[in-house]
This record gives C-alpha cells, structure tokens and sequence, in this order.
C-alpha cells in the first residue's frame, strides 16, 4: 500500500507541475533621452526572476543586472544570440499595457508603433479587453516607452517545444551526414 500511494503521489506532483500555469509579467521602460533601457521580469507577481537595464557602449550593448555586474554584447555576436531556440510558440499573451509619451517630433511613428503593438496582440491570440494604450503628447523631444505585459506559460509547453526544436536539429544534421555520405 506504502510503495502505490508513493508512485501516484509522485505522479499527481509531475502532473501539476506540468501543467499548472506560470504567469510571467514583464516591465519595461525606454527613456531616449536617457539611453537607456530598464526591464523586470516576475513570475506570478511575486518572485522576481530577473531585471536591469540595457545601456550602449562603444562596441555594442551593456546588459547590467546589478551594480557591480554588466554583462557586454558586441554588436557582432547579437545575430547569432538572436538564432537561439525560438520561444514565441511556448506562451500565451494575457494581457499588454502601452503607454507612450512623445513630443510632436516623434508623433506620426509612435502612433503606428503603437497599432503595431496592438495588431501583434491580437495576432498572438490576446484579448482585446486586455489591450491598454495610452499616448501622451508633451513639450520638447521627449520619447519614453512603458511596457508591461503577462505571459502565461507551463512546463509541458517548454518541455515539448524543446523536444521539438531537437528534433528538427538531429534532422538537419542527419540529412548533411547523407549528403557528405553520397558525394
């Protein structure tokens, strides 16, 4: 009896971590003025998972994630980190809130910056009830950009995607072995 409740036990614990819901909500700040780039990550409102800001040096970008620490992209490596696993397919967008603010110089292409936002929203399968956005004229030239939106994601979306993305690697790699073979 001890060692069955053990392995459904067990089980029941995979399961749910599976497929219980984790909520990542993401804030951003851009300050052009600044040039800088501030961003938090939390998972569930509550842990903090990761955050800094993006700053620009003469051979590429800054990722500083704490006072004493920056961690340094030249411009030349941002490509291949770009080719990465592609994660777009292992959440679902809930909910996005923009709010911009712009002196009259930058006007016309914050607008359409802002129907893009708002057409990727929707195109990713978000709501429009979950959509907020707000644009702020002021004096000057001033360009500040606030972002915060909620992603929500599970283990077995990761897990499979991963397995995914394998696969099609060892496909790959398997018909460029053939290839050399035949020649």
């Amino acid at each position: 009896m001890g060692r069955f409740f053990f392995v459904v036990l067990m089980i029941t614990i995979i399961l749910i971590f599976l497929f219980f819901p984790i909520y990542l909500e993401t804030n951003s700040h851009y300050d052009m003025n600044r040039r800088k780039f501030a961003f938090v990550i939390y998972a569930n409102k509550i842990i903090r998972l990761f955050g800094g800001y993006v700053a620009t040096y003469s051979g590429g970008l800054a990722l500083h994630t704490s006072k004493d620490k920056a961690i340094l992209l030249p411009y030349s490596e941002l490509n291949k980190e770009r080719k990465r696993v592609s994660i777009i397919r292992t959440f679902r967008l809930k909910s996005l809130c923009i709010t911009m603010e712009t002196g009259a110089e930058y006007f016309m292409q914050i607008a359409v910056l802002q129907e893009v936002f708002q057409w990727a929203f929707l195109i990713m399968g978000g709501k429009r009830e979950k959509l907020e956005r707000n644009l702020w004229l002021t004096d000057g030239d001033v360009l500040r950009i606030s972002v915060t939106f909620v992603i929500r994601l599970n283990l077995y979306m990761i897990v499979r995607n991963f397995i995914r993305f394998l696969k099609e690697k060892i496909k790959v790699l398997c018909q460029t072995k053939i290839k050399r073979l035949t020649i």
